[in-house]
């Protein structure tokens, strides 16, 4: 290419001949951009050949199956590995050089494919999740659901990246090109389109779909700039692409590119071809504006909250917020008087609404502590006069059958029967839920799944801890008293706490040949449980020490088989229940 500065710029291009030449070669040379790797580059795009676009679509489809499990999954690094391998940022460079240089072919060839790309990804994606076995919002997932102004600024950075590594290739440039990937992210959000779509979710289909917009304008309107500035207008295309257009196959992307050949040669043509990404851009700048603005309202709010509850006496024990756009909700249970609560809730109330600039939803509930309940005491000795008592089921009772219904239908029926639960408050922990059931154990996963369905149900933060108890029996031979009785109290000592529970116990008519002394020993440690006195914990005559628990009352024990010259040189053993 002739680098003379009076050189004359083609059909389409900025006017302002020799100064903006002149700029242009300046600017190219301040990165080593030679006029022959300008046209070189332009070339390759041109002539880019169709026995690439298996690999291509393959490179697609890939990046859109790790992107979506990824996604599911929740797992940032394997989004990461799709990003990488994820080759739709070519096509779009291509086409901000198609309509920077004023080429139609290259800019219809790679809207096109840009086009064919977003629907097979969406479509994709959508069809994946619909095979999905279970629907969760992740934080990868909501994270592309609420784009802001800030995620539009990212993309102009790294649309500037991206031409600076198009005009640059080599290795020098091989680690920008993979954070740039990374950074634009141009697959997971149109595989959050297709979750939406799957889920039927329109909220999270649509955000992410303007987060996408957004990635796409920015990165054509910059692409252009960086393409205009550094002199790629001076490229001759008309023989390269008439040379391009001969070897096509006549159809529509051909004709389409002859007619739009008119309008790309006027004169002030290129200030129409960066007006249509500024348009879009400016279209979608509106409403990540005001997410900005919602987001930073969310924080400065939540902020705020935090900072009145970290305030308040040591008496609260659990809080929870939630600070939404247009709502806000505060969740407290404080130890002490009905009436001190009630002054919190209407302090918080005041200074929330002092805040957020809207009347937020404030419940504070009152557990009565030691000194409360005396307090009450003393008032109730000291009045001489009949007190009418109204009976009122107290909040906290709401909140226990709020998650005893949770329970109940988040419980997985192949762990077995649910018997009992208690809710713990641990000090500067989540609050515990202790569930206890006869079955296999949940597991450290499905407990993890518990918790987080109580959570969403009640607006809280809970963990589940199992408490699985064996519907097997605990079976030993008559010489194997003391050792049975060891592994087997632990399980009885259940029935002492879960009401629901029986304990089911036989013992043998002679432990053997050990002396009579241990089987009185281990009938002694029998009769010390507290549930044995309440008829929940049955001892019978078995063949062999026996002990089961179950949601069921003991079944009459099947007769030993007892030998009659056993039988006559022992006699019949009395009944144990008696010993």
């Amino acid at each position: 290419m002739d680098q003379d500065p009076d050189r004359q710029t083609p059909a389409g291009a900025p006017p302002g001949r020799h100064a903006w030449a002149v700029l242009q070669d300046r600017i190219a040379a301040a990165f080593d951009i030679e006029p022959e790797a300008r046209e070189a580059i332009v070339r390759s795009m041109l002539e880019r050949s169709a026995k690439g676009a298996a690999g291509y679509w393959l490179q697609l489809f890939l990046a859109m199956g790790i992107a979506s499990l990824g996604l599911v999954l929740g797992s940032g690094a394997v989004v990461i590995g799709a990003m990488l391998i994820s080759p739709l940022m070519g096509p779009i460079v291509e086409l901000g050089m198609g309509l920077a240089i004023g080429s139609p072919f290259l800019a219809l060839r790679s809207f096109t494919r840009v086009a064919f790309s977003v629907v097979m990804v969406v479509a994709s994606a959508a069809v994946l999740t619909l095979m999905l076995p279970f629907y969760e919002v992740t934080s990868e997932i909501a994270a592309r659901t609420s784009p802001t102004a800030l995620d539009l600024l990212i993309a102009i950075f790294c649309a500037i990246s991206a031409a600076y590594t198009t005009v640059r290739p080599g290795s020098d440039t091989t680690s920008t090109a993979a954070g740039t990937a990374i950074g634009i992210a141009l697959v997971p959000p149109l595989c959050v389109v297709g979750y939406g779509i799957g889920t039927q979710v329109k909220s999270i289909a649509s955000g992410a779909a303007l987060l996408f917009t957004a990635n796409l304008c920015a990165i054509l309107l910059f692409a252009i700039l960086c393409f205009l500035l550094l002199g790629y207008t001076a490229v001759s295309t008309a023989e390269l692409e008439h040379a391009e257009l001969a070897k096509q196959k006549p159809g529509a992307i051909r004709r389409v590119a002859r007619a739009l050949q008119v309008f790309f040669e006027l004169r002030h043509g290129w200030i129409f071809r960066v007006m249509m990404p500024l348009a879009l851009l400016g279209a979608v700048y509106s409403p990540l504006r005001e997410a900005l603005a919602r987001v930073s309202w969310q924080v400065r709010v939540r902020t705020a909250i935090v900072r009145m509850l970290d305030a308040l006496p040591q008496s609260t024990v659990r809080s929870s917020v939630s600070v939404d756009h247009g709502s806000v909700a505060v969740r407290l249970v404080t130890l002490g008087r009905a009436d001190e609560a009630e002054r919190i809730e209407n302090d918080l109330r005041d200074k929330i609404a002092g805040v957020a600039g809207m009347v937020p939803k404030v419940d504070v509930i009152a557990v009565l502590d030691a000194s409360a309940l005396e307090e009450v005491a003393a008032s109730l000795r000291a009045s001489s006069t009949p007190v009418d008592v109204v009976r009122k089921e107290p909040e906290l009772a709401l909140v226990q059958k709020e998650l005893a219904a949770s329970l109940a239908r988040a419980w997985p029926h192949a762990a077995g029967p649910l018997v009992a639960w208690r809710l713990r408050f641990p000090d500067n922990e989540p609050a515990v839920v202790e569930v206890v059931h006869v079955g296999p154990a949940l597991g450290a996963p499905a407990a993890d799944l518990l918790g987080r369905a109580l959570s969403r149900e009640l607006g809280a933060e809970l963990a589940v801890q199992d408490r699985a108890l064996s519907p097997e029996p605990i079976v030993a031979e008559p010489e194997s008293g003391w050792p049975w009785l060891q592994e087997a109290r632990p399980a009885l000592a259940w029935v002492d706490d879960v009401e629901a529970l029986h304990g089911c116990v036989e013992v043998p008519p002679n432990p053997g040949e050990k002396p009579i002394g241990e089987l009185e020993a281990v009938l002694a440690s029998l009769r010390s449980l507290p549930a044995l006195r309440s008829g929940r914990v049955h001892v019978g005559e078995g063949a062999r020490w026996r002990a089961v628990v179950s949601i069921a009352p003991c079944a009459p024990p099947e007769p030993a088989p007892v030998d009659a010259g056993a039988a006559a040189d022992t006699g019949a053993a009395p009944d144990a229940g008696a010993r």
